[in-house]
């Protein structure tokens, strides 16, 4: 017994030992890793003179970094940290979609089906229009004009501006014959927008309230929201244009609050909230998450697979997600997104169980916040996802 007891008590001390060791080694490695990302960020914002930038990384199931860089404004120069509000832009698509897969889910939805067996109701000139699907405007094979900030419309209420947007599309015409070739011309903002319809008609709520209610609450975003003017003053990031001959960087006057675009473009969100939404992302992919989320497992995995290839391109399109298969990355899935004063990229590799996402309050580096800037961060932890 003795014998077995000395045994016993060796062998936990060398657990012991080898477990501070590695969880020492694992804290090192992180520390300098994220020493690394904050001279790197520093560097890019230097070099391309970027007003301010928020970044978030999520890995292993956690936030690993989420921390603000420059200034909301650069009259008052207030700093940005991991709270501070910025436009997603395009990365609200992401929400509409999951919205509309939740639908299907409940069995509301049938993403074969027409959009005239939704929202009767919509009329177009080009009589192609009674051919379009859920699923073509969800993989922007719609045929649809791009239609974008072309009419402001002033809505009664919040509750008929989709439908008063919708009204106007009366006298355009399709692009594109419906179920087109997916290509770079064939994006639609105005497609995301009827789909933002398609949720009102069938559940009976403001676009705003079901997305709030079923996606974003249920992702623990707290701090997001539709409405730019709904979002607390001191935590907003105000856009910033450069001038063409001078260069000079300003305070932009361009208002986000467009009231039909909230579908297709005005999600206002933080580092912080997008860090929850890719961690419940993931946490659905592992199926790691206790509590029911926004969607079932094999909804997302279907949203994140394939459904049109743009050929020449290693990119391709499930539902709602931008699909990339890289030698050096794996499998990645990713939205960007831009507007005047505002640029945005969010990344997910699921087999890297990693996220990042980086928002910005100008448009002009729109290029460093969709590929440098996320792509040479993701390089810093290549070594890591070998093992």
């Amino acid at each position: 017994m003795k014998l077995h007891s000395k045994i016993f008590r060796s062998a936990t001390i060398t657990y012991t030992y080898l477990l501070l060791t590695t969880s020492s080694y694992s804290q090192t490695t992180n520390q300098t890793i994220k020493s690394r990302i904050d001279s790197l960020v520093q560097k890019i914002m230097n070099e391309h003179k970027i007003v301010g930038i928020s970044i978030g990384i999520v890995k292993n199931d956690e936030i690993f970094y989420s921390k603000g860089y420059g200034t909301k404004d650069i009259k008052t120069k207030s700093p940005i940290d991991h709270m501070t509000n910025f436009l997603t832009c395009s990365i609200s698509k992401l929400f509409t979609a999951t919205a509309i897969m939740q639908l299907v889910e409940q069995g509301k939805v049938d993403i074969r089906k027409k959009l005239t067996d939704y929202v009767p109701d919509f009329v177009m000139k080009d009589k192609r229009y009674q051919e379009i699907t859920i699923e073509q405007m969800l993989t922007h094979t719609s045929g649809l004009p791009n239609i974008f900030n072309k009419y402001y419309i002033k809505p009664k209420s919040e509750a008929t501006e989709l439908t008063e947007f919708s009204q106007k599309l009366k006298k355009e015409k399709l692009r594109y014959a419906p179920n087109v070739p997916l290509s770079e011309s064939t994006y639609s903002n105005t497609g995301y927008n009827i789909l933002g319809l398609v949720i009102e008609r069938v559940t009976g709520q403001t676009f705003s309230d079901y997305v709030s209610q079923h996606v974003l609450n249920i992702a623990g975003m707290d701090s997001s929201s539709f409405s730019y003017s709904k979002i607390n003053s001191e935590r907003r990031s105000k856009p910033h244009k450069k001038q063409w001959l001078s260069k000079k960087v300003k305070v932009s006057n361009y208002y986000p609050d467009i009231p039909q675009d909230k579908p297709c473009g005005n999600l206002n969100s933080c580092a912080n909230d997008l860090c929850s939404w890719m961690l419940h992302n993931l946490s659905i992919y592992n199926a790691t998450n206790k509590k029911k989320g926004v969607l079932e497992r094999n909804t997302l995995t279907d949203m994140w697979m394939t459904k049109r290839d743009i050929p020449p391109y290693k990119t391709s399109i499930g539902l709602g997600w931008w699909i990339t298969q890289s030698d050096k990355y794996g499998k990645y899935v990713f939205h960007v997104g831009n507007d005047p004063g505002y640029s945005a990229t969010l990344i997910i590799s699921p087999t890297n169980n990693f996220g990042i996402v980086v928002l910005c309050n100008a448009l002009y580096p729109k290029e460093v916040v969709w590929n440098t800037m996320p792509f040479e961060i993701m390089n810093l932890f290549k070594d890591e996802w070998k093992k």
